[in-house]
């Protein structure tokens, strides 16, 4: 007899990274799902026995070639997104961490397909939910 496996979802924690130096806040261009082609911070899941801060780091640096001072967790977001048939197909639980510029050039690496320094008065679209309250609030 076939053993039924029960399909349990769960959400997904990730970490988002947002960078300033003097003035600017760093953002990538999505290259995936959920948001793809829009505007956000770099990010992603966490991984196993990293700190929030840590996997903030470990993300900026994999997506941009940008190293920062990750300080500790201000806000967290959700994130759901359905797909095509409208079913939800992602969930994660967003930690947003801010963090101070210290070395690198921003490259787009990874899942970015874009990456830029931006002013808060002047950000590029289309835009990623909560952007511009998280820029707000990381200040």
């Amino acid at each position: 007899m076939a053993t039924l496996v029960q399909h349990n979802p769960t959400p997904k924690v990730g970490v988002i990274a947002i960078v300033w130096q003097q003035q600017q806040v760093l953002l990538v261009k999505r290259k995936f799902a959920p948001h793809a082609g829009h505007w956000g911070f770099p990010g992603g899941k966490l991984e196993w026995g990293e700190t929030m801060s840590e996997g903030a780091a470990r993300e900026l640096l994999e997506e941009t070639a940008i190293h920062a001072k990750m300080d500790a967790p201000f806000a967290c977001y959700d994130v759901l997104a359905n797909d095509e048939n409208n079913q939800l197909a992602h969930h994660y639980v967003m930690v947003a961490v801010r963090g101070e510029y210290q070395s690198g050039e921003a490259i787009a690496a990874d899942d970015a397909e874009a990456v830029g320094w931006f002013s808060p008065h002047q950000l590029p679209t289309p835009q990623c939910p909560d952007l511009a309250e998280i820029i707000e609030r990381s200040r």
